[in-house]
Parts: C-alpha cells; sequence; structure tokens
C-alpha cells in the first residue's frame, strides 16, 4: 500500500508506521515539550531489587524502558 500525506502542522511527509509523530521537527519538539512537563530524567525503581535508577525521558520517548534496560 502505498500513502502519500503531508502534515498539516509542518507539511512535511508522513511516515505512517512506527512514528508518533509526522516529522523530525515535530517529533524534536514533542520530546522537548515532554521534558519540560515531565522533566529530564525520571526515578525508576526496579521492584525486584529495590534500586532506582535515573533514565533520561528523552530515551524512554525514543526507545521505550524495559526491565533488562534499568541498569544501562
Amino acid at each position: 500500500m502505498l500513502i502519500d500525506i503531508k502534515s498539516e502542522c509542518c507539511k512535511a511527509d508522513v511516515q505512517p508506521i512506527g512514528r508518533l509523530t509526522c516529522s523530525d521537527n515535530c517529533h524534536e519538539s514533542f520530546a522537548k515539550q515532554l521534558e519540560r512537563k515531565f522533566g529530564k530524567v525520571k526515578k525508576v525503581i526496579d521492584d525486584t531489587t529495590g534500586v532506582a535508577y535515573k533514565v533520561p525521558t528523552r530515551d524512554i520517548i525514543e526507545n521505550g524502558l524495559t526491565w533488562q534496560d534499568l541498569p544501562k
């Protein structure tokens, strides 16, 4: 299936699969907005070990977060 869509906000080509935002510019704006709202790092506690980690908010947005990632 071929889809050709332009975003309303920045007129960029929309990539409908695997993205939350329509373009790199909008992604950056979205990430900065969430960093302002929630802080640049989040405190995440491993429920199994009780160890607390500081995780960059941007890493959570861009890569997600799994239990295996916490020590990294």
